[in-house]
């Protein structure tokens, strides 16, 4: 008996440390980066936000266009009495054409304002990729967390089986209590209600990932691909420096200051006039007496800004305001980058820590109190219930392990995404 209890602990222990092979769920085994390229393909986020920077690409030229020209037809002079083209000498039917020009340097301030928002709405389409990453990234290691930790349930409930079986023998030859079994039939349930609440979070967390693949909500989702510790490898004035270069939200936020820039410069362009330069050609024709000739005529126009204060000058104000408020937005966003790169460098590193304590040093030892507690009780030198307590212990220590393990890898993702670096802040093999 003493060995065959050995041997479930054994099964028991090969979850810990990213070790476990058992399937966890139907299909194909779950793996991260194919995910990753899925999403990137197929989520409509992404794709609403790239048909929103192609059509922010397409007004620059516009705005940097000339305004179309302008043909007119007039017909000049008609008496009334007659209505006859050839009774009046001033008669005439005059064809137009006229173009406005901007003052010098307008088109191109028009063509860089919109520049600029484009390049913003790019900038927030690569921001929203790497959120996506991260998003599935976060799906995926939720899902990983609860397949590892149904497995532990699963093998533990078959070693509370075979506990619940050598109490029943002792105590049917009367070497032990009752106590001792109900005991074990109630950690039993309590591992039943547990696999329960396990099953009902994979649920949830597939619906959350298969909705940001564009697939079903009821999508089947094999058991997850095993996962390793990776370390972070940037300190943190490094993390900082590189989300101020990198970050795409934060690029986005100085584009927006520039366009800004632009927008006031245009502004103050305003205060010249427009040119418009036009041509005419009218047609007369010719009695039965005299002969007429017809006229050329050229010219231009040019608007005055006679109404600045209400206007040019408002125009100013208003854009000047919109820098500093982009400015300011940029400054508000830099502060919650550095704030959430140290935050998360902390949980890290506490993570990492957790990790090490748990893969090295509670887990071995709660194991070999189990084992020394089995073959204890076996001889009769260890209660039942210290045994029982012992496993329960080894148990919520796994658990604990790949709890922290998909904390410490979500942590990683979100960390890629603030810095804009998605898969490029830690090193280490991933399986």
């Amino acid at each position: 008996m003493v060995s065959k209890i050995g041997t479930l602990i054994l099964v028991a222990g090969v979850a810990v440390v990213g070790v476990g092979e058992a399937a966890a769920g139907a299909g194909e085994t779950l793996r991260l980066q194919p995910l990753i390229q899925e999403a990137l393909a197929v989520n409509p986020e992404i794709r609403a936000e790239a048909k929103k920077w192609d059509a922010a690409k397409e007004r620059p030229p516009q705005a940097g266009s000339l305004d179309d020209p302008m043909l007119s037809f007039e017909i000049e002079n008609l008496p009334t009495n007659s209505f006859a083209f050839t009774q009046e000498d001033m008669t005439m039917k005059k064809l137009g054409l006229s173009q406005s020009f901007p003052f010098f340097g307008t088109l191109d301030l028009r063509s860089e304002v919109a520049h600029r928002e484009a390049n913003a709405i790019g900038h927030g389409y690569q921001d929203k990729r790497n959120e996506i990453v991260r998003r599935v990234k976060e799906a995926f290691y939720d899902l990983y967390a609860i397949d590892r930790s149904l497995e532990i349930v699963e093998k533990n409930r078959e070693l509370l089986r075979e506990f619940v079986k050598i109490a029943e023998t002792k105590y049917s030859v009367g070497k032990g209590v009752q106590q001792d079994v109900l005991k074990a039939q109630v950690e039993l349930s309590k591992l039943l209600d547990e696999q329960i609440r396990l099953e009902q979070s994979r649920q949830a967390a597939e619906a959350r990932l298969n909705a940001i693949l564009n697939r079903p909500s009821h999508t089947p989702l094999g058991r997850t691909e095993e996962v390793s510790k990776v370390e972070l490898m940037m300190e943190l004035k490094e993390l900082q420096t590189r989300a101020l270069e990198n970050r795409p939200l934060l690029r986005g936020l100085q584009e927006e200051i520039e366009r800004s820039k632009a927008a006031n410069a245009l502004a103050r362009k305003r205060y010249f006039p427009d040119l418009t330069m036009s041509v005419g050609y009218a047609f007369r024709e010719d009695s039965a007496m005299v002969r007429r000739s017809d006229f050329f005529s050229a010219g231009f126009a040019i608007n005055i800004p006679l109404y600045f204060k209400t206007k040019q000058d408002r125009q100013v104000a208003e854009t000047a305001a919109l820098i500093n408020s982009a400015r300011e937005q940029y400054q508000a966003a830099r502060n919650e980058v550095f704030s959430m790169v140290k935050g998360l460098t902390a949980d890290i590193e506490k993570g990492r820590k957790l990790l090490d304590l748990l893969e090295t040093g509670l887990i071995p030892q709660a194991r070999l109190s189990l084992d020394s507690a089995v073959a204890g009780y076996q001889v009769g030198k260890v209660d039942f219930l210290t045994m029982l307590d012992n496993q329960i212990t080894l148990f919520n220590f796994e658990k604990e392990y790949y709890r922290t393990m998909g904390e410490y890898q979500t942590s990683l993702a979100k960390l890629e995404w603030v810095v804009g670096l998605p898969g490029d802040v830690a090193k280490g093999p991933v399986h």
